[in-house]
């Protein structure tokens, strides 16, 4: 399987969570509900990839 899909997405997803952790006080409060959520949703993502991945690199 190719991971380099899976990485480029958690680098993403990281870089997300950044900006909204410490721009916090200057996005607006419903601006920042949706990036929160879709950190949140693209987090899962990567784990769930991440761990499918390490699941079946012995098959």
């Amino acid at each position: 399987m190719n991971t380099t899909n899976i990485a480029a997405l958690l680098i993403l997803t990281l870089l997300l969570g950044g900006v909204v952790v410490f721009y916090k006080d200057t996005i607006p409060p419903k601006l920042k509900r949706g990036l929160a959520t879709a950190a949140a949703v693209m987090l899962l993502i990567s784990f769930v990839l991440t761990a499918y991945t390490l699941f079946s690199m012995g098959s």
